[in-house]
């Protein structure tokens, strides 16, 4: 009979969440990976994209920037994390009387050896994973002024060993953007993770409130045709300069700034910056946790690039960033994306 030293589960477990538990400081809270963010672009952005998210990867930052999407869109963002975690996205976005969406994210936190008692190994292994589907379902409002969404998570937890669980929750979101009063401008409002709890722990609610600026011909005026720079459904809203149909759609400036308020531990600030110039993106951005930054180094720092294009009824792009946390080591990651 196949036994599992409990003892040496609980170690394992214990040692591959570390870096989870210790970056966010929450011990009393399950499934904690699902404050790791998702895409690149965001990343790099220090996190504060909630009043900024118009790609597939909204579906997790906020539901209510998919209305912003044009375009079917497919991504898929690996995430190298620390201590060898990884996790991996695949995003597909559909506009149809609104945009539909719907996601698959999976965690491994690797394989470990399985014991049958105190020092005595039987030679095999078990994984330590967790797999996320989620649904959701963005709209706008008063030509573009009010967006809102929303979306629904089924979360699965495999702790190996026939030990798990799996739950339910639900994000909500609204973006509003006083195109007519301060073109350029939007303002969030998130809340992540409502729903149920796993192994008796509740999952890592939270509430984002969010604010970015955009502001285009800094250095460098586009020379497209007028109608270029701006989305026809939404005379205000400025378009990416990648977006302009004679390639020179000169350069666009993006800030933003985010409040992570959590239902447990500690309160966050985000900032980011996003510089596009043509189809390449330069992106930098900060994240601070209350009352300090734990983790030394320069952990909160993140950094990242981005590449846009368009090729027959093709747009593609790829991002990438990179954050480091301190004695943990550093993260990185890749997003593909291509919309039709």
């Amino acid at each position: 009979m196949r036994i599992i030293n409990k003892a040496a589960l609980l170690t394992a477990l214990l040692s591959a969440s570390m870096t989870l538990a210790s970056t966010f400081d929450e011990s009393r809270i399950a499934a904690s990976f699902l404050k790791v963010g998702t895409g690149a672009r965001a990343s790099a952005m220090g996190e504060a994209f909630s009043a900024v998210a118009d790609d597939s990867s909204a579906l997790f930052w906020n539901p209510a920037g998919l209305a912003c999407l044009r375009k079917t869109e497919f991504q898929v963002s690996h995430n190298q994390w620390l201590t060898d975690v990884k996790m991996d996205h695949f995003m597909l976005a559909i506009p149809a009387g609104g945009t539909w969406a719907v996601a698959w994210s999976t965690l491994d936190l690797g394989e470990f050896d399985e014991w049958t008692g105190p020092g005595s190994l039987t030679g095999r292994t078990f994984s330590v994973n967790d797999q996320i589907l989620t649904f959701g379902y963005g709209n706008s409002f008063f030509t573009e002024t009010l967006l809102m969404g929303a979306s629904g998570k089924y979360i699965r937890e495999n702790l190996g060993g026939g030990i798990g669980g799996q739950t339910y929750s639900m994000d909500f979101g609204a973006t509003l953007n006083p195109w007519m009063v301060v073109p350029g401008t939007s303002f969030a409002v998130v809340v992540q993770n409502m729903g149920g709890e796993l192994s008796g722990f509740q999952l890592p609610m939270a509430v984002r409130l969010s604010a970015a600026a955009r502001k285009a011909g800094i250095f460098r005026q586009s020379s497209a045709p007028a109608s270029d720079n701006y989305d026809g459904d939404s005379e205000k809203r400025i378009v990416y300069p990648w977006e302009a149909s004679n390639n020179d759609g000169g350069d666009l400036l993006i800030s933003s700034f985010e409040v992570l308020i959590p239902k447990t531990g500690r309160t966050e600030l985000h900032w980011g910056v996003e510089y596009w110039l043509n189809f390449v993106a330069l992106r930098a951005g900060y994240r601070y946790r209350f009352p300090r930054n734990d983790l030394g180094g320069m952990s909160g720092l993140t950094l990242g690039l981005g590449i846009r294009g368009r090729s027959l009824q093709f747009d593609y792009g790829f991002d990438y960033a990179y954050a480091p946390y301190g004695d943990l080591g550093d993260a990185s990651r890749f997003s593909v994306l291509v919309a039709f």
